[in-house]
């Protein structure tokens, strides 16, 4: 979710250099089954473009339709849409139509909030009753600091929708070869903020690793120094047995959740070793966090297939889920 937050001020920031205004639209409620859970959110531009998305792309239009009186109006619009006849999800959606009004201080706020790991609160707070509302509104909280989406508006609503906007999740990409290059584009397609560590005489720059939010190549005994968290997944993939000896025995001192080895299960063995031999006193639990070969088993051949298999398996850990089929499980797909 964050990510997508992400995604929708920078076209926000786009739009308001064009002089366009916006509408943030957010799914506050739900009755029934839907694509997507509420607390996804789309913003609409006063030329129709519209970026993010409340379903899987079949309510969108009617969206944008009933949004429009609020360019004009500027007050917050309650909307419904009943899919029971429409769609094969059969939800009941209650959207919450709004003006975008962030001023440029607050979006750098709220961005800085964001690449420093602070948490985030959305707030929405809304009505069931269809038509404008003029109290009704978002917020965005950052610990004590309240931010509503209609500058100095104070909202207020018969009910409030509440969700967490945790900081995004971190890859770090060990190695700087095509596959590395693949595995940045998709994790970044996936919300991942993707850090690609390359050795110190590495020719490539950032350019080549698209979606990353940075190339760093520090010295071997520089790993250490950086701030991989406990939530992050590390991937060693530099083809080089040597290499990613060297940057695992600098990992030793972090505990992220995923640690994924790039190639056959005799090649993690041999690491594994080499680890030991120089660290001895490396405990079991660094050792039962490497994941090698590193991905779920869907028969992955290409650089892209493999990349998807590698990320599959970082959220089912990430997820503590299984990563078995859907059509196996009993009950919701989503709790």
């Amino acid at each position: 979710m964050t990510h997508e937050l992400l995604a929708i001020l920078e076209a926000y920031r786009e739009f308001r250099s064009r002089n366009l205004s916006c509408v943030m639209v957010t799914l506050v409620h739900l009755e029934g089954s839907s694509y997507r859970k509420p607390g996804v959110r789309m913003l609409i531009a006063e030329d129709h473009s519209m970026v993010g998305a409340v379903s899987g792309g079949c309510v969108e239009k009617e969206i944008l339709r009933q949004s429009l009186p609020v360019f004009e109006s500027k007050k917050p619009l309650m909307m419904e849409y009943d899919g029971r006849y429409r769609l094969g999800c059969e939800g009941i959606l209650k959207l919450l139509v709004e003006p975008l009004e962030l001023d440029s201080k607050t979006i750098e706020r709220i961005n800085e909030a964001i690449d420093t790991r602070h948490p985030l609160r959305w707030k929405s707070h809304y009505r069931l009753e269809l038509g404008p509302h003029e109290r009704l509104g978002s917020e965005i909280c950052i610990e004590s600091e309240r931010y509503a989406l209609k500058g100095s508006h104070q909202p207020q609503g018969e009910f409030t929708f509440e969700q967490a906007l945790e900081p995004l999740h971190e890859l770090y990409i060990f190695g700087a070869e095509h596959d590395s290059a693949v595995l940045s584009q998709m994790a970044n397609t996936l919300g991942f903020r993707v850090h690609v560590v390359a050795p110190p005489d590495e020719q490539k720059t950032i350019e080549y690793f698209e979606g990353a939010y940075r190339l760093i190549t520090p010295l071997f005994s520089e790993v250490g120094d950086l701030p991989i968290a406990k939530n992050a997944a590390v991937v060693l993939m530099t083809h080089s047995i040597s290499k990613d000896t060297q940057y695992l025995l600098e990992l030793t001192g972090f505990k992220p959740s995923y640690i994924g080895l790039l190639g056959p299960s005799h090649r993690r063995e041999r690491l594994i070793d080499a680890l030991l031999e120089h660290k001895p006193e490396t405990d079991d639990h660094f050792i039962e966090l490497l994941r090698g070969p590193a991905g779920l088993d869907i028969g992955a051949q290409t650089a892209s297939e493999i990349a998807l298999s590698i990320l599959s398996e970082i959220l089912s850990v990430l997820r503590q889920k299984n990563g078995q089929p859907l059509h196996k499980k009993r009950g919701n797909i989503h709790a």
